[in-house]
C-alpha cells in the first residue's frame, strides 16, 4: 500500500476488507468497510499502523462498540494508558476516560469541557501517547466538532533556518500548567487536585521529534502544555513557541472533524495536535469516550 498517496491524490486505496479515502486535504483517512466490533487480523492492524502513521488520523463511521470492543481494539495497537484523572474513567473500566457535559443525580458522569485547547494527549508525562481512539454516543445537535492539526506539514513548511535552530532543543510540558491556564476559569468542571497533580510532574521532549514508525520530522509542542522551550531565554522561547502555535494551526494544515453518532476517531498524537470547540448548548447532551495508547520516551 503507498499510504501516502491519502493526501496527495484525490482516489481511494482500496484492500480487501475495506476501503481507505481521504478525509481532508490536511490529513486524515476514513476507513469504510470495517467493523471494529470484529476482532480483526494482524494483517488488518498493520495496514491501520501504517495508514495512521502516514496520515495522521484515521475515521471509522457507524460503529456499534461495547466498553469491551474499544478496549481489545485499542490494545491491538500497544499498552493502554490510564489517565491521571481517574475520576472521570468509566466504572469497571479504567481504560476508558469519559467526555462528557451529562450529569447524572446531580453528579458528573464525565469531564466536561475537556481538551478545549490545542494539544497532544499526555505530552505532560514521560511517556507519552502514540494515539487516541474517541467513540461517539452521543452528539449535541450542532457544533461540538474537534480539529486537528498536521504537525508533519507544520514542520516541513518551516524555513531551513529555523529547522536547523530548533534542532535538538527540548521543551518543558506540564499538566499544571493546563490546569492553571485552561480549566481553573471553567466553572462546569473540576480542576485536577494537588495529589493528581504530584503525579505528572513538568517533563522535557525534543521540539522536533522523528516519528518512530513512518521516520518523517513533527513539530511535538502545544499550547495547551509546553511552557518553554528549555535551552533558550524566557522571552526567546515565549516568541518561538507563539510563532509555532500560530504556524501550526494555519488552515491549510488543519480538519476539522464533524462528528456523527458511532464516530470512531483515531488519531496520532506524535504528529498532531488537536482542541474541541465549544459550541454547543450546556445542556446540549455530548458524551464521548477514549482510550489512549502508550508510546516510547520520546
Amino acid at each position: 500500500m503507498n499510504s501516502r498517496l491519502s493526501n496527495t491524490v484525490p482516489r481511494s486505496d482500496r484492500h480487501e476488507k475495506f476501503e481507505m479515502r481521504p478525509a481532508s486535504k490536511a490529513l486524515g483517512l476514513e476507513i469504510v468497510g470495517l467493523d471494529l466490533s470484529e476482532p480483526a487480523d494482524d494483517g488488518t492492524i498493520g495496514l491501520l499502523r501504517n495508514a495512521l502513521a502516514e496520515n495522521c488520523l484515521l475515521l471509522f463511521r457507524k460503529q456499534k462498540l461495547s466498553p469491551e470492543q474499544h478496549i481489545a481494539f485499542s490494545r491491538k495497537f500497544g499498552e493502554l494508558q490510564y489517565h491521571v484523572l481517574q475520576d472521570y474513567a468509566m466504572a469497571g473500566h479504567p481504560e476508558l476516560f469519559v467526555i462528557s457535559n451529562i450529569r447524572k443525580d446531580g453528579t458528573a458522569i464525565g469531564r466536561a469541557g475537556a481538551g478545549q485547547y490545542w494539544h497532544s494527549d499526555l505530552s505532560y508525562v514521560a511517556e507519552p501517547s502514540l494515539g487516541s481512539i474517541m467513540y461517539a454516543i452521543e452528539i449535541p445537535p450542532t457544533g461540538g466538532d474537534t480539529m486537528f492539526a498536521n504537525m508533519y506539514k507544520a514542520y516541513d513548511t518551516l524555513s531551513e533556518p529555523m529547522k536547523r535552530l530548533l534542532e535538538g532543543l527540548k521543551a518543558e510540558h506540564d499538566f499544571a500548567y493546563t490546569q492553571a491556564t485552561q480549566i481553573a476559569s471553567k466553572t462546569y468542571t473540576r480542576p485536577a487536585s494537588a495529589d493528581q497533580l504530584a503525579k505528572v510532574p513538568p517533563v522535557q521532549h525534543l521540539v522536533i521529534r522523528t516519528h518512530p514508525e513512518s521516520k518523517r520530522k513533527a513539530l511535538y509542542v502545544n499550547p495547551g502544555m509546553t511552557t518553554r522551550i528549555v535551552d533558550l531565554a524566557p522571552d526567546e522561547s515565549r516568541a518561538i513557541l507563539d510563532f509555532i502555535f500560530a504556524h501550526s494551526t494555519k488552515p491549510q494544515f488543519v480538519y476539522r472533524h464533524q462528528w456523527q453518532i458511532g464516530d470512531v476517531v483515531f488519531w496520532d498524537n506524535r504528529s498532531s495536535m488537536h482542541c474541541a470547540i465549544d459550541d454547543y448548548g450546556e445542556h446540549d447532551r455530548r458524551l464521548m469516550v477514549r482510550t489512549t495508547i502508550k508510546d516510547a520516551r520520546c
